[in-house]
């Protein structure tokens, strides 16, 4: 079983590879805002190195948002095509939930994913990283629900916050991620990108 991640939501393109239960490639990078020159390149030289053809995909796990209003659409349409060619499954991930793989044994995660100003993307989630919420709202309001939650929380930020509960950098344990969706998937078609917040000209009306 070989399964492909993808992930052009923020300012890091990501593509993973995983056989079985081995992470068989993962790259990492930086393109400033042009991760649709890169993407499917990346793809295809990784698939080289482990001696495999796109055909030998058995599934794509694609990153759905929230995120970049440009570069999410990249990896989704991209996933969407080769779903639809290879007449192979998709499953959608959230931006914010793929990092509560890493980490188990809570009552709720709470993902704080920092944006521009005061603003962050909010996820929370329950002990079987089943999805409560997720909005873009500011960290004053995201401190307040945090609090609210009862149980054991686990904060997972790449922002400073000050919270009582626990709180711990970003992850992305791929095998884990892999092994929740094995039995997921969604229908091609109507897999949308996620961007939750409003782009900049509906802000201002």
């Amino acid at each position: 079983m070989i399964s492909l991640f993808l992930d052009t939501s923020s300012k890091k393109l990501v593509v993973g590879l995983v056989k079985n239960d081995e992470i068989i490639s993962y790259v990492e990078k930086e393109t400033l805002n042009d991760h649709s020159k890169y993407l499917v390149p990346i793809i295809d030289e990784e698939l080289k190195k482990n001696n495999l053809d796109i055909k030998d995909v058995n599934k794509i796990l694609v990153v759905r948002g929230p995120g970049s209003f440009t570069g999410t659409r990249i990896a989704v349409t991209v996933a969407k095509t080769l779903s639809y060619a290879l007449n192979i499954p998709v499953v959608s991930v959230s931006s914010l939930k793929q990092y509560v793989f890493e980490y188990e044994n809570n009552d709720y995660y709470a993902v704080i994913l920092s944006d521009r100003g005061n603003n962050a993307y909010f996820g929370i989630y329950d002990r079987d990283y089943n999805e409560v919420s997720e909005e873009y709202t500011s960290m004053d309001k995201i401190k307040d629900k945090v609090i609210n939650l009862q149980g054991k929380v686990l904060v997972i930020t790449n922002a400073e916050v000050d919270f009582t509960y626990r709180t711990t950098e970003m992850k992305l344990n791929l095998l884990k991620l892999v092994d929740y969706y094995k039995d997921k998937e969604d229908n091609s078609f109507n897999i949308k990108p996620s961007y939750i917040k409003k782009i900049e000209v509906e802000e201002k009306l």
